[in-house]
This record gives C-alpha cells, structure tokens and sequence, in this order.
C-alpha cells in the first residue's frame, strides 16, 4: 500500500512510525498499531507538507534573491569611471 508520504527511506518511515506509536502509548497507555500509527503520520503530513515545502521554497528565493544582489553589487564594483578630472 502506498502512504501519503511514502519515501525510498523505509528506515525513515519505520522510525516515523515506531516514535508515533511510542508517544501516543506514552501518553493514552494503549496499544496503537502500526496502521493507526501511518494514518496519523497522514493526517499530519497531507496538512503540514504544502506548509513544509511552501517556507522552503521561500526561503530558497529569499536566499537567492540576497546573492543576485550581491553579485550585482559585485558586477557594479567593476565598472570603469571615465569621469577623469
């Protein structure tokens, strides 16, 4: 069955899953099993996820939009002044 959030990392979503049924058995001291587990990692991701990769997008054109200008800076310092007095 493919999940929402399904990764070629299954080590990744195996301890994904093992940390949600740990916290929720800590918290409710029922047993929770690994299907209630991925249905909640869902249920988090199908929310989270475009949140996730909206910020990081912005935050890449943040940055790149910092390193055009100072490239830009950079290219101006070259000029030549022909203004000789």
């Amino acid at each position: 069955m493919n999940r929402k959030w399904d990764s070629a990392n299954d080590e990744l979503q195996r301890k994904c899953v093992d940390e949600v049924i740990a916290r929720i058995e800590e918290i409710d001291e029922d047993m929770v099993g690994v299907i209630a587990a991925q249905d909640i990692i869902d249920i988090v991701t199908e929310n989270l996820a475009p949140e996730i990769y909206n910020k990081g997008v912005n935050d890449t054109k943040k940055l790149i939009t910092e390193k055009l200008a100072d490239i830009d800076v950079d290219i101006d310092s070259l000029t030549i002044n022909n203004n000789r007095t």
